[in-house]
C-alpha cells in the first residue's frame, strides 16, 4: 500500500537465486519473500499440501517424504528455489512430460494484488468450484498481476520402482523423426523424458535420449523391455535429473 500511495515500482523476489530473470524492473526496492516460509496446511489422505511462498522445493520434498508423496516440479536449478517463484514464473523440468507444469498442479492461491488488497483464489482441494480460474491467471504472470504469497498444489504418490535410463541415438533429423514417432506409439509412460547432446557432467559422448520410468515393479520391467527395443539401455542415477 505504502508503495502504491507513492505511486513507486516494487521487484518482487523470491528468496534471488535467479538475480536477474526475465525482462529488467526498474524499481527502487525489492519485496523479499525468502522469510514467508513453511508448510501452511498438508492433508496427505488427500494429497494436497499448502505452504507459504518462500518455501523452498526441498523443504516441500522433506515435508512429503515421510508419506511417500512428492511434488511433481522440478524447475531447472537446485532445490533451493522456492514454490512461489516456480509457480509465478511457471518454471518447469522434465517431468513435466508426465505431469504438467505448475498451471496442472495448482490448485489454488492467495495473493497480494498492486494496492495491497489480498485475493484468494481456487481452494486447497484438487476439485474447486466453477468459475473463472483465477489460479491460472496469476501463474506465470511474473508478479506483473500481484505478489503470490500462499500456494496449494496436488501431490503425486512415490512410485515403488524409479529408474533412469541413457540410450545412445542417431541425431540424423530423418533418424530422430522416427524415432520421435515410434516412441509415441510405444507401451512406455516415462515419468521423463529429454533428449540431450554429448556433455561432460553426465559422461555421455554422443546425442543421448534419457528415460525415466516409475511406478510398480511388473509395469516398470515391462517398459524397460520395450525401451531395450529402441537400443542398448544405459542404467543411470536419478540424480542425473539434477544436473
Amino acid at each position: 500500500r505504502e508503495r502504491a500511495s507513492a505511486r513507486a515500482s516494487l521487484r518482487n523476489a523470491g528468496s534471488g537465486t535467479w538475480p536477474r530473470p526475465g525482462r529488467p524492473v526498474l524499481a527502487s526496492r525489492t519485496l523479499s519473500l525468502s522469510k514467508l516460509t513453511g508448510v501452511v496446511h498438508y492433508e496427505p489422505g488427500d494429497f494436497t499440501l499448502t505452504a507459504r511462498a518462500g518455501t523452498t522445493l526441498a523443504e516441500l520434498a522433506n515435508a512429503t517424504l515421510p508419506h511417500r508423496q512428492f511434488l511433481a516440479l522440478d524447475p531447472f536449478g537446485d532445490l533451493d528455489g522456492t514454490l512461489g517463484a516456480t509457480v509465478a514464473t511457471s518454471a518447469s523440468g522434465p517431468m513435466a512430460y508426465a505431469f504438467g507444469g505448475p498451471r496442472d498442479n495448482v490448485i489454488g492461491l492467495e495473493v497480494v494484488t498492486g494496492d495491497g488488497a489480498i485475493v484468494r483464489c481456487g481452494g486447497r482441494v484438487v476439485k474447486n468450484v466453477a468459475g473463472f480460474d483465477l489460479t491460472r491467471l496469476f501463474t506465470g504472470a511474473w508478479g506483473t498481476l500481484g505478489v503470490i504469497t500462499e500456494v496449494s498444489v496436488r501431490l503425486r504418490a512415490l512410485p515403488q520402482v524409479d529408474e533412469t535410463y541413457a540410450i545412445a541415438v542417431d541425431d540424423r533429423p530423418e533418424r530422430l523423426r522416427q524415432l520421435i514417432a515410434e516412441l509415441r506409439v510405444a507401451s512406455v509412460a516415462p515419468l521423463a523424458m529429454e533428449l540431450i547432446s554429448p556433455c561432460a557432467p553426465l559422461r555421455v559422448a554422443a546425442p543421448t535420449l534419457l528415460v525415466r520410468l516409475g511406478g510398480n515393479e511388473t509395469s516398470v520391467r515391462a517398459q524397460r523391455s520395450v525401451l531395450a527395443t529402441f537400443g542398448d539401455a544405459e542404467p543411470k542415477s536419478t540424480d542425473v535429473w539434477q544436473i
